[in-house]
């Protein structure tokens, strides 16, 4: 089940069908630029955002066709849609701009027109005639709103404020014409808060759709000077990640989301560098959004998360596990999630004699069932334990204290913090390896990783994750992880540890026991260099290094 409407969805439910983009440039340049070009929107580039497919050509019957025959050779397209693309698509004559979209709509069969314009490019004359033009064809205005920030749209030199956004929306649909709102999320002083208003204002305003996507910092424009000379903080691919769930769950369900990433050539993109294509972007997104038990629009309408549980298996300590059925696997061992946690976890990091000696912090990835934690909670002690709690899945947090009836898992859920007055746990859903970069002010005494499965979690035990966490390690620390095959180990040296397999005795759990120091060890670790590759990825990468050594 999809946890947005996207544009895709949002067209089957409309037409019946998708409707595939035929982007046109009729070269009406842009009221912000002079005629040679100079000057416009501190981001956008000299083009004006032309697409790609149409090439360099100016003639609209040549663009037509690049863009149809590319469609129809990447996507088996059948339907299309014209897309009026580059600068602004409204700034020109009245007459010309009639003149213009007849000859284009003449050439191939269109079942709507969309035309990207500004919020200042929309006057009476053109509202009137789109209106018109809308009896006999779908028409939709792609608005380049970008943000409601006017200090911001001051910055980028705009040429105009966030009020004549909002007025050109209104007499859009005054006029019955279907408008898109297109944002920018990132620019340089702005922050959640001003995103935040920026959605809301255009969902208050009724626009039929957003545009979302990070900000793009494109070579040769005045943005990428300086950016150059002085520059600024722009999203890798968790942090844009954090601020496109949140405002899509500030979108009532109803509106499609018709982009929520953007395309610009790698040789001409100078920031953000992302090491993940879009499309493994979009899936993370919905991954995560799934994890999270997150829906657009779901800050406003409470939906009450469909109940799927795993099959639920008792272990030999009596401990309550799932069976994966995703992964055809057990979350514990054989002999017990209880088990494990004393007997690994806990007695192998000595937990409970460094809390009869001082406060202590532990950091507990891969959370999980969360009997880790909950097995320390346990521990008799005068000084505080502080854990930080990592999961990717709240699903599974919330599925255990249901299946556990556990109050310490429900509040953990509901409000991601349990506190006594001798520990607290903080619960941070999100990639292991983002989220310990926001720990910036914690050092830990334990660390205790989980993967469960290996295979399907080998981003919890690279070199270079286990790398970060070893920075946060304490100079006495200990590291204590369930998986224990040698490219564990051999990643832990590599980081700096040393380490040794431990076997709990008359059961069928092992682990490694790790400490900071000098190791080296035959083999090859899992790696991971920029802590943002998928798991296929990394596993693959490390096949072919052994094949090539």
């Amino acid at each position: 089940m999809s946890r947005y409407l996207s544009y895709k969805e949002y067209m089957l439910q409309t037409y019946g069908h998708v409707l595939y983009s035929v982007p046109v440039d009729l070269d009406f340049g842009c009221p912000n630029r002079s005629f040679e070009g100079e000057g416009g929107c501190t981001f956008c580039p000299a083009n004006g955002a032309r697409a790609v497919q149409t090439g360099d050509t100016l003639d609209i019957k040549e663009q037509i066709e690049k863009g149809v025959a590319f469609a129809k050779k990447r996507y088996k397209a059948h339907h299309f849609m014209l897309y009026i693309q580059a600068y602004t698509g409204t700034f020109s004559s009245l007459a010309l701009q009639k003149a213009s979209y007849e000859k284009l709509l003449a050439l191939h069969e269109f079942k709507a027109i969309s035309i990207g314009t500004r919020p200042d490019c929309l006057s009476e004359g053109t509202l009137k005639y789109l209106q018109e033009l809308n009896k006999t064809i779908e028409v939709c205005i792609d608005l380049g709103v970008q943000t409601l920030n006017d200090i911001t749209l001051k910055k980028i030199n705009r040429g105009h404020d966030a009020k004549t956004s909002l007025e050109a929306i209104k007499r859009l649909k005054e006029y019955g014409i279907k408008v898109f709102g297109h944002i920018i999320v990132g620019f340089e002083g702005e922050s959640r808060a001003d995103w935040e208003y920026t959605v809301k204002e255009l969902v208050k305003a009724g626009v039929d759709g957003i545009k979302i996507h990070n900000l793009h910092v494109i070579e040769n424009t005045l943005l990428a000077k300086e950016f150059l000379q002085k520059p600024f903080k722009t999203f890798n691919e968790y942090e844009y990640l954090e601020e496109l769930i949140h405002l899509l769950r500030l979108i009532p369900s109803h509106i499609p989301l018709l982009r929520t990433t953007t395309d610009t050539p790698h040789k001409q993109l100078i920031a953000p560098k992302w090491h993940m294509s879009k499309g493994e972007f979009l899936r993370m997104l919905d991954e995560q959004m799934q994890n999270r038990d997150a829906f657009q629009g779901d800050f406003f309408t409470l939906k009450t998360p469909v109940e799927e549980l795993d099959d639920i298996v008792t272990c030999k300590d009596g401990s309550l596990s799932f069976w994966d059925k995703k992964y055809k696997d057990y979350y514990h061992p054989k002999a017990g999630a209880i088990f494990q946690a004393q007997k690994l976890f806990i007695e192998c990091s000595k937990l409970a004699n460094k809390l009869t000696c001082k406060d202590v912090n532990l950091l507990d990835i891969g959370f999980g069932m969360g009997y880790n934690s909950l097995e320390a909670l346990k521990i008799e002690h005068q000084n505080f334990l502080h854990i930080d709690a990592i999961d990717i899945n709240l699903q599974i947090v919330r599925k255990s204290a249901k299946v556990l009836q556990n109050e310490i898992l429900q509040a953990l859920y509901e409000k991601r913090l349990y506190q006594t007055q001798k520990a607290q746990i903080s619960l941070h859903i999100q990639d292991a390896r983002y989220a310990i970069t926001k720990l910036k002010d914690e050092f830990y005494d334990v660390i205790f990783i989980d993967p469960f499965l290996y295979t399907q979690n080998v981003t919890l035990i690279t070199r270079d994750f286990f790398i970060q966490l070893v920075k946060k390690l304490k100079k006495d620390g200990v590291i204590v992880c369930s998986t224990y095959i040698q490219a564990v180990r051999v990643g832990l040296g590599e980081a700096g540890c040393t380490s040794e397999v431990v076997k709990i005795e008359q059961s069928d759990i092992r682990g490694i026991v790790a400490f900071k120091g000098k190791q080296s060890l035959e083999g090859v670790s899992y790696k991971d260099p920029y802590l943002i590759y998928r798991d296929k990825v990394i596993i693959t990468n490390k096949e072919a290094q052994m094949l090539s050594e």
